[in-house]
């Protein structure tokens, strides 16, 4: 049946339909959960709510939800809370909250909740976290969420002024609200006004929100809107709440509320926190309109005061639209007027009050359109008395003055004014004070308790046995008064008294004396003032202060220190003179005393006031000395220092109190030593070894480098060595370059010249040498410099070498130059020849020298045969000499042989000839030298031909059948004169080590800790072997034997030459079986049981029955068939044989 495409298009559409549906449902169907975002800002001891909703979820509608919490202090250790699902899930902490729904969950719809905590406490700080169990069947999505909680402190406050208010209808009312928060947050305050009607609900008057905009509540609209209704803020804190018009319907209790409000991260507003004061009950008098009379009272804060406190007295009119009138206000006491307000709020003050009212103690001001209030501070028992005010209606003419319309008296206010007890009270700062002589004092007397004005007075006494007397006072309106004694120190400033502030008083006095020691007292008097004006002492008080003024000389300290006790010529010396224990100016003198001398001497004197003065005496340090110094330092600075000033150093230090040298200290000595400077002259030869032929003329150059100064000067000496001889000179040539011959001058005059090339430059020629002009010639340089006073002096002479060679012009010896090398094995004796290749003149001498080089290094000299046949050793080396022979086998020829030669004898051997000749003087003199090429000899150890057997073997044996031998064959070796050490080796399980060791000197080592049993065998010189009996399974393993050639060499010391292992020995221990044949066979006794015992009963056995049997032969006894006949036993014992078996035999 064929399928209709319309159908094949239908199906493919909804085919494809339902993969975008899957995939839909894939895409969207996950689940979601979401709480607010956190931070969230609360503060503690208020509610909060925290919202949790979840979406894309599978399953019932109605979701479960659990909240949980991490803090701070350990953000992985989940706390729960509560949970829809299981009511007990909450930890210890939290159940008795949820359980008395302080905490508890709303539902608000079946996924979405509310997490209620109705008193935030601060330990609920921390991370939320709402989840939701999974009804999905799979996990997909997200399945809880967290948010941050912060619980801050409640910092808002709120407060007024509450007391009862009468008022009349029409009057204006003020009210004022203080509102502050300390919240490090940023929040916002909304201030609220309420009034509260007796069995009604409050009513909101106006509102300041949080957007600083103002709102009336409904009642109060129209008035608002009307300017009768106002709020306010003034200053910082302060909320006002003005109604300009009071209604009687405004009767009621007034208070204000204040809320904290914070913005939460979605931008939200929350309040936080919120604040009520108590309210001011507000009564309005209901009036008649009609009538223009009016009503004064007065009100006191309080009628019962103490002396100090504070009066406050109001006066209060109160007549319907009192802004429309004019009022004079006077206030009485005891009938006497105070003060006045006038109608146009022009103040007057009562004649006896002016000063008070001047010094602030009395303040008269109108609060409101009604109230009027005067203020007496610090109220005094004369305060006390009948208090009223009187209030005038005036009325003001058209363009005239104020008139009287109608009077009015308040009540009488009978205030009482009790006297305090005497708490007046002084008290200095310290008791005992101890000061420097010059010191600052300084004494603070501290006044409490007082009521009227104070005077002080301060008193000296030396010591108790002595009345006080008056050093300097301050009377009550500020007169200073001094003492006799005192007056000329107080006319100069040197002491004086300061009031600092309204309670205290202190005494200063500079420059102090050890006479100013002693016992000081502060005097204070309490003065009153009196109603004639008069002032009145009302009490007086004081307190001592004992005070020790230590002498300057006990306590000053001086010291002098450098930097540098050792410095050189040319630097700068830097002394410190250092002062302590006092403060008082100083004036410094330093003083020098040379070397060699006893006597100190005064440099410059430093004074307090500045002035310096240098003394005569040592005029030297005026031009290069620099002083400077401050309160407690002096210092000295001498530049370009020299001997001159090279001594020791002292600073003397007086110090000064009002232009009276008052002590005088010495610091300790200071050595400085100035020492010349380090010379930095060096001196060159250009050639330190020069060769010229004889009779031709030399030039030795001397370069002068690295000059100490650049103003240096220079004198050059020559001086010439001859071999084996002392220094002789040859010419001098001083700084101021004049020349001195020396000795060598004496007998040839012209034969030495000395030429100055440059300043750093000099040279000796030698004119016609002669073989005698051969030796060490000797620049030696003197070098002069100028010291810091211009005074020259020499610094260590500095020398340069050359060494002059004269040789022979001709007739010069030639020696054989060939290299030769010689291979010798050690023990050998080797022969160096050295042969003269020139002809040999017959008044020519010669002298030969050898040498030896090992390697690198330079040329050794062995042996010298001089021209005169005499031998010399000239190596370090005894041994070698014993071993070195010396022969001339012919004319030319010299032979050098060494004996018995060592490997430490190979190197290169050479030779050096110089001729000789007789000069005029029948001396021998040097002509010429030669030297030979190089023989290189080489001294070889015997060759390494050591050999041991390598031949493998394998044994197997049974433990305990039998031993077996390791054999170390030596096969060939490298020299007759060898020694052997044989170290038998095992290896088992990978690891080798030794077990035994036959040494050169024949001693034996035993290695092993396995074995304590070998047999060492040595049949022949070249065999050894190692015998292991009775072996065991533990001796199983691979052996082989270790062998090491030794040789003595000719110094008589051992040395290894080779080294060879020998083949393995592979041996296999089986171990023995363990049966009862075994066992037997392995014990004599047991085998003596098991065989040989059981073997001799049954041979014994056997005898005993042959024996019975011979025995029953011989006796005619005989076995019988069954018949009767019956012959007579034998046998004693019948009866036994009668019952032996009659069977056959």
């Amino acid at each position: 049946m064929e399928r209709s495409p319309s159908l094949d298009g239908c199906m493919a559409f909804l085919l494809c339909c339902l993969v975008i549906l899957l995939q839909w449902d894939y895409s969207f169907a996950q689940r979601l959960v979401q709480v607010q975002d956190g931070p969230l800002y609360r503060a503690n001891g208020y509610p909060i709510t925290i919202a949790c909703n979840v979406s894309g979820f599978k399953g019932p509608s109605e979701q479960n939800f659990e909240f949980s919490m991490y803090l701070s202090a350990n953000p992985t250790a989940e706390i729960k809370i509560i949970s829809t699902l299981d009511p007990s899930t909450a930890y210890a902490i939290y159940r008795q909250r949820v359980k008395n729904k302080e905490i508890e969950i709303e539902r608000i719809t079946g996924s979405s909740v509310l997490l209620h905590i109705k008193n935030l406490q601060q330990s609920d700080q921390g991370q939320y976290e709402c989840s939701t169990p999974n009804t999905d069947g799979t996990y997909l999505g997200s399945y809880s969420a967290m948010t941050d909680l912060k619980v801050i402190q409640d910092t808002l406050t709120a407060s007024m002024s509450t007391g009862p208010l009468r008022k009349l209808e029409g009057d204006p009312l003020q009210l004022e609200c203080e509102v502050s928060s300390q919240t490090l947050q940023h929040t916002h305050i909304s201030v609220t006004w309420y009034l509260r009607k007796a069995g009604q609900d409050p009513l909101q008057i106006i509102s300041l929100m949080r957007d600083f905009t103002l709102t009336p509540g409904s009642e109060f609209e129209y008035r608002y809107k009307s300017g009768q209704i106002g709020l306010d803020k003034i200053g910082i804190t302060t909320y006002r709440l003005t109604i300009t018009h009071l209604q009687v319907a405004d009767q009621g209790n007034i208070y204000c509320q204040a809320g904290e409000w914070i913005q939460d991260p979605d931008k939200s507003w929350f309040k936080i926190a919120s604040k009520e004061t108590q309210p001011s009950s507000v009564e309005v008098q209901k009036v008649d309109k009609e009538t223009d009379d009016f009503n004064v009272r007065i009100e006191a804060t309080e009628e019962e005061l103490q002396e100090g406190e504070t009066l406050e007295l109001k006066c209060i009119v109160e007549i319907p639209n009192i802004l429309d009138h004019y009022f004079s206000v006077a206030w009485f006491k005891d009938s006497q007027e105070m003060a006045r307000i006038g109608p146009m709020g022009v103040l007057t003050i009562g004649g006896r009050y002016t000063g008070r009212e001047s010094q602030g103690e009395i303040r008269v001001f109108k609060k409101s359109g009604s109230d009027y209030v005067i203020i007496i501070k610090h109220i005094k028992t004369k305060d006390q008395g009948a208090y009223h005010c009187s209030v005038s209606k005036e009325e003001k003419s058209p363009g005239g003055p104020f008139t009287t319309k109608e009077m009015k008296e308040s009540s009488q206010v009978q205030v009482q004014v009790t006297a305090l007890e005497s708490n007046f009270n002084v008290a200095v700062s310290n008791r005992t004070i101890n000061i420097v002589e010059g010191d600052h004092l300084q004494i603070s007397c501290k006044v409490a308790g007082m009521q009227g004005q104070v005077s002080v007075a301060w008193q000296y006494k030396k010591d108790n046995q002595n009345p006080f007397s008056d050093v300097i006072s301050l009377s009550l309106n500020g007169a200073l008064g001094a003492g006799a004694q005192y007056r000329q120190r107080i006319d100069r400033g040197d002491i004086r008294t300061v009031r600092i502030n309204q309670e205290s008083f202190v005494l200063e006095m500079s420059h102090s004396l050890p006479s100013d020691a002693g016992i000081y007292r502060c005097v204070v008097t309490d003065w009153i003032a009196q109603t004639d004006g008069n002032w009145k002492e009302r009490d007086s008080k004081s307190q001592e202060s004992s005070l020790t003024v230590s002498p300057l000389d006990s306590v000053m300290r001086t010291s002098i220190k450098s930097r540098h006790a050792q410095i050189e010529e040319g630097k700068e010396i830097t002394l410190i003179c250092s002062v302590s224990g006092t403060k008082v100016p100083l004036s410094t003198t330093w003083k020098f005393q040379k070397n060699g001398s006893s006597q100190l001497q005064d440099i410059v004197t430093l004074h307090y006031n500045g002035d310096i003065k240098w003394h005569r005496e040592l005029n030297n340090f005026e031009f290069k000395t620099s002083v400077h110094k401050d309160d407690r330092t002096s210092f000295l600075k001498v530049s370009k220092a020299s001997i001159l000033e090279a001594g020791t150093y002292q600073c003397v230090v007086e110090a000064w109190i009002s232009q009276t040298k008052r002590a005088k200290k010495e610091s300790n000595m200071l050595a400085i030593i100035v020492t010349k400077p380090g010379s930095k002259l060096t001196v060159r030869s250009e050639q330190p070894v020069l060769e010229r032929n004889v009779n031709g003329d030399v030039e030795i150059a001397c370069q002068i480098q690295g000059a100490t100064n650049s103003n240096s000067q220079f004198a050059v000496s020559w001086y010439f060595t001859p071999s084996e001889m002392g220094n002789t000179t040859i010419l001098k040539m001083d700084r101021y370059h004049i020349l001195e011959n020396g000795e060598m001058m004496k007998n040839r005059k012209h034969k030495f010249q000395l030429i100055r090339q440059s300043a750093d430059s000099y040279k000796l020629v030698i004119l016609q040498t002669e073989f005698g002009d051969s030796g060490k010639h000797y620049c030696v340089v003197e070098e002069w410099v100028q010291d810091p006073n211009n005074k020259w002096y020499a610094l260590p002479q500095q020398s340069a070498e050359t060494q002059l060679i004269i040789r022979a012009t001709e007739n010069n010896v030639r020696v054989l130059k060939n290299n030769t090398s010689v291979r010798i094995p050690e023990s050998n004796d080797f022969i160096v020849n050295c042969t003269i290749d020139s002809d040999i003149q017959a008044m020519s001498h010669f002298s030969v020298t050898w040498y030896y080089q090992n390697h690198e290094d330079p040329k050794l000299p062995l042996l010298t045969f001089s021209h005169d046949s005499v031998f010399e050793n000239l190596s370090l080396n005894k041994e070698l000499w014993k071993r070195m022979q010396f022969y001339s086998p012919s004319a030319g020829t010299y032979s050098l042989v060494i004996r018995n030669a060592g490997v430490d004898d190979t190197g290169k051997y050479s030779c050096k000839v110089d001729e000789y000749v007789l000069n005029c003087e029948g001396n021998m003199q040097p002509r010429s030298t030669g030297e030979s090429g190089f023989t290189e000899v080489v001294v070889h150890h015997p060759e390494n031909n050591l050999h041991v057997s390598q031949n493998d073997a394998v044994i197997n044996l049974r433990e305990g059948q039998g031993s077996f031998t390791v054999y170390c064959n030596i096969t060939t070796h490298s020299n007759n004169k060898s020694a052997f050490e044989v170290t038998w080796l095992k290896t088992e399980e990978g690891i080798t080590h030794p077990i035994f060791k036959a040494l050169r000197n024949s001693t034996l080592q035993f290695l092993s800790k396995a074995r304590d049993h070998f047999v060492f065998n040595r049949p022949s010189t070249n065999l050894y072997s190692l015998t292991l009996p009775m072996a065991k399974e533990t001796d199983a393993g691979i052996y082989f034997c270790n062998v090491e050639e030794w040789l003595l060499n000719p110094r008589h010391k051992w040395y290894k030459i080779a080294e060879r292992t020998s083949g393995n020995l592979t041996v296999s221990i089986t171990a023995e079986d363990v049966s009862t044949y075994s066992t037997v066979c392995s014990s004599k006794s047991l085998f003596d049981f098991v065989f040989i015992y059981p073997f001799i009963i049954i041979v014994l056995l056997i005898c005993v029955i042959f024996f019975l049997y011979y025995k029953m032969r011989k006796g005619g006894i005989h076995c019988l068939s069954n018949t009767n006949r019956q012959n007579k036993s034998l046998w004693k014992e019948k009866d036994i044989l009668q019952n032996l078996s009659t069977s056959p035999c």
